[in-house]
């Protein structure tokens, strides 16, 4: 009994695997042949879902009864424009034919076909001004490290036709899209900024070809504006998630290169640049750049990461020479000349820092320029770190070689929370400079420090300043001035006849120049402004406008051992930063100095000493004897 319990037992554990095997026989042979054309409309669906748009399908049918990669035909296939992007078909074919493996899809990886044929297909792609198209579908997370290819083994398309509409890169074009035994060739031309431009893209044959093959690649983009021309491999047919490209490019301004690469780029001199690039996911990695920017030339390399919907770059460029009139294309001299023409000659940059238009972007920039290509400047080299977070721009590390001496320092841009004007703020030291440098004669000598310290609101680097509060310092202590001038600066008439008599090249000490100026809505004034020789002692006040770049300045002193005859008036400065100007006994600014000037000054001097005229004699108690010159310098720097 018990033997025959056992052995039904085991009957019923056979035929319940037998049925298992059976009913997984049956659903294999389901899923090998399963219909498709029956879910037509369903595909249909799934497909317009993840455009965004509508798609229609005529029919569906599989070429082989029974495989778990058939190949399916669809026929008189249409994928409508978006509503934004106006009325027809994104894409319409005759026929596709495609190798769709099934198992993928029983795991969740969604459809992966491995071959496609397509017959009378014309693609039309569009893009509009703010960066939507119509080949990204619905918004998708980011994901860095997702570079997996097409899986395209076969690609036939005999008779194809594309047309792209940019809007966004000013580009149109129109051609044919053939994908034969002779491999992958687009051929399209139209206009780029409304100039002509002719676009070629050559690739390997696909037939056969492995997922992970490396794939030949060749484009070109050849315009007056800009010449393009990218080659190199993709990781698989055409997937350009995981390709490295060798790019030339040659234009008259950077900024049609921008419109291709869309980095955020401005306005340049004309460019020649090359570069090795590796596309990885949603990261580019610039492994090298070599080339020139007008005559700036450099090497660059550069990380661009896409990361929770953030830019986030990490770069280092070194100029060999750099000039940053590089910097400006022709509209952006044309109008910094019209500014010029409106309100004179400036010194301070127009240089615009608005960071409004700025994107999700976070980066850190290290760049070197070891010879500045600038005409009449003390400043050689510079070299620092730009940090960008958002709408923070920080410049640290500031190193700027000098003739005499180095700058260096901070500087940032802060327009966060939504802010209508950047915030600009310096704080710069000079140091280690010489003085005759500086004036570009040796009629004053001496070791030279100074700082800068201010912060103000605008659009551009000058408006800042013309609204910026702070302070700013220069000191020079322990140098020589010219013995002549040591007279003057005293207002001792008598003392600076002598000079030039006896030896107008004979020195006395420059024992200390102490110049602070307090800065307050873009007018500085000084605090204190003192100068101390061997001979003399002077001391200045007035105001500087950072808005108009006007000095308004008058110097006066007193003499240690004082002549009899004393020059009536104070030493006036006036004029502009780019031109500056110096009075002339007791004439206003910049005017002319002759013979009738000299006899004015001498006689108002002599009619002060014997008491004649209603001028009084300027009063000497305001002016120190001598200065702290250790105390000036930690007031002021």
């Amino acid at each position: 009994m018990a033997s025959e319990a056992s052995a039904r037992h085991r009957r019923w554990i056979i035929r319940g695997i037998a049925a298992t095997v059976l009913l997984g026989c049956i659903a294999l042979i389901g899923l090998a042949a399963f219909p498709f054309g029956l879910f037509k409309d369903a595909i249909a669906g799934r497909i317009g879902s993840a455009l965004g748009t509508q798609v229609s399908i005529g029919s569906i049918e599989r070429r082989e009864w029974l495989s778990f990669t058939p190949t399916i035909v669809l026929r008189d296939i249409a994928v409508k424009q978006p509503a934004w992007a106006g009325k027809g078909d994104m894409v319409h074919a005759r026929t596709i034919e495609a190798r769709l493996p099934i198992l993928p899809l029983l795991v969740g990886r969604g459809p992966q076909p491995e071959g496609f044929v397509a017959h009378g297909l014309t693609v039309a792609l569009v893009r509009d001004a703010k960066g939507r198209a119509n080949w990204q579908g619905q918004d998708k997370a980011d994901d860095a490290r997702d570079d997996a290819g097409t899986g395209l083994e076969r690609l036939t398309i005999p008779d194809g036709r594309i047309t792209v509409r940019d809007d966004k890169r000013s580009l149109n074009l129109a051609g044919s899209f053939v994908s034969d035994a002779r491999g992958l060739r687009v051929d399209a031309a139209g206009k780029f900024h409304e100039a002509p431009a002719r676009m070629t893209l050559r690739g390997g044959r696909i037939a056969d070809l492995p997922p992970e093959a490396p794939y030949p690649l060749r484009l070109e983009l050849r315009s007056p504006l800009l010449n393009l021309a990218a080659s190199g491999q993709s990781r698989g047919a055409l997937n350009l998630k995981a390709m490295t490209l060798d790019i030339h490019a040659t234009a008259p301004n950077l900024k049609y290169l921008d419109d291709v690469i869309e980095a955020g780029l401005f306005g340049t001199r004309a460019i020649d640049l090359k570069a090795r690039v590796r596309h990885t996911g949603r990261d580019w990695h610039i492994e090298r750049m070599t080339g020139s920017i007008g005559r700036s030339k450099l090497v660059a390399k550069a990380d661009v990461l896409k990361r929770e919907g953030r830019t986030k770059i990490d770069a280092d460029i070194h100029f060999s020479a750099f000039d940053f009139d590089d910097l400006s294309d022709a509209e952006g001299k044309a109008r910094a000349a019209t500014i010029e023409a409106r309100i004179g000659p400036r010194v301070l940059p127009g240089t615009r820092i608005n960071l409004a238009k700025v994107g999700p972007t976070d980066g850190v920039i290290r760049f070197r320029a070891d010879r500045l290509l600038l005409e009449g400047s003390a400043f050689r080299s510079l070299s620092g770190v730009i940090r960008l977070d958002g709408k923070l721009l920080t410049l640290d590390d500031v190193v700027a070689g000098m003739s005499s001496g180095r700058m260096s320092g901070k500087v940032s841009i802060d327009q966060r929370g939504g802010a209508a004007y950047p915030i600009l703020a310096l704080d710069l030291a000079f140091q280690d400079g010489r003085l005759e440098t500086l004036m570009g004669s040796r009629d004053a000598t001496g070791p030279l420090r100074g700082r800068v310290v201010l912060k103000g609101a605008g659009d551009t680097i000058r408006e800042a300043l013309a609204r910026a509060d702070g302070r700013a310092g220069l000191l020079v202590r322990g140098g020589t001035v010219k013995r002549t001038f040591a007279a003057v600066l005293g207002q001792d008439l008598g003392k600076a006849i002598g000079a030039v008599l006896r030896d107008k090249e004979a020195e006395v000490p420059l024992r200390c120049l102490a110049i602070g100026f307090a800065a307050r809505d873009g007018v500085l004034t000084p605090s204190p402004f003192l100068v101390e020789t061997g001979i003399s002692v002077g001391q200045g006040q007035g105001r500087l406008s950072l808005a108009d770049e006007r000095i308004a300045l008058s110097i006066k002193g007193r003499s240690r051992d004082p002549s009899p005859l004393r020059l009536a008036d104070p030493i006036q400065v006036g004029g502009t930063f780019s031109a500056p100007s110096l009075s002339a006994a007791g004439k206003p600014p910049g005017s002319k100095v002759g013979a009738g000037s000299v006899l004015s000054a001498l006689g108002k001097s002599v009619g002060r000493a014997l008491g004649l005229g209603k001028d009084r004699a300027p009063a000497d108690a305001a002016i120190p004897a001598a200065l702290d010159c250790d105390r000036l310098g930690r007031q002021i720097l």
